[in-house]
């Protein structure tokens, strides 16, 4: 999901350009249980997650949605329980986005930094892509935003040891512009200079960003997915049948 976009004007990246590497492929685990949310009070990442009756789209797999809409998806134990999605949702009001990710588990701490995690590389990101506009080209082509919580690591030398950091003060947030290059196939993020609002809850483990999205409408699609450089990926699973 990852494989050829390039980060580029991020903060985080001490203003280089760096190539996010390619996420290892994990299937989802259809066959596994779904964890139930019983929350209240959206913005807060504590709503009631109501399935919606026709998710928008599914392409590859991952599920796309349209504002509004939201999903349940199963547990899957072969992933950390902190990229481990069981339901996503959000909400629309003229142009700003609220997405929520409710995860397995967030530790209220994590090790960043790990060893095997090069410099300036993201090392977790839990990511929305954004399709303002649905037409013919193909998917990474289409995704005209992506809103995201991102770590990028701070590896200066091989031997630098990890750290333990909590969850809130480590990962940051941010709203980032594609713009694709075709000559050389690649799609390029950049960073967009607006306030985007992380709230994150441990007693719901859940994960939710609000930001202004340009030109975003209720008939734009929304790809949420999560990522650990080293232990692998998720999103929200295509429904059996």
């Amino acid at each position: 999901m990852f494989k050829g976009i390039l980060l580029a004007g991020l903060a985080l990246f001490a203003a280089a350009c760096t190539a996010a590497p390619a996420a290892p492929s994990v299937a989802p685990a259809a066959e596994q249980g779904s964890k139930q949310v019983t929350v209240s009070g959206t913005a807060q990442g504590q709503a009631a997650l109501a399935v919606s009756a026709e998710p928008a789209d599914c392409p590859g797999g991952y599920l796309r949605m349209l504002p509004g809409q939201s999903a349940l998806d199963p547990v899957a134990d072969e992933i950390p329980a902190y990229i481990d999605i069981v339901g996503a949702a959000s909400s629309l009001d003229g142009e700003v986005l609220t997405a929520v990710f409710y995860l397995n588990d967030i530790p209220e701490e994590m090790a960043f930094n790990r060893e095997g995690v090069k410099d300036l590389h993201s090392e977790y990101m839990w990511t929305v892509e954004i399709f303002v506009e649905n037409g013919a080209a193909s998917e990474p082509e289409q995704i005209e935003y992506m809103l995201g919580a991102v770590y990028s690591a701070r590896r200066v030398s091989a031997d630098t040891p990890a750290a333990t950091r909590p969850f809130k003060e480590a990962v940051r947030s941010t709203l980032w512009k594609a713009k694709h290059d075709h000559e050389q196939d690649v799609t390029f993020l950049i960073n967009v200079p607006v306030h985007v609002l992380m709230i994150v809850s441990y007693e719901y483990d859940t994960l939710t960003l609000i930001s202004a999205v340009p030109g975003i409408t209720p008939e734009s699609t929304l790809l949420f997915s999560t990522y650990d450089i080293l232990l692998g990926q998720d999103g929200v699973s295509c429904r059996p049948g």
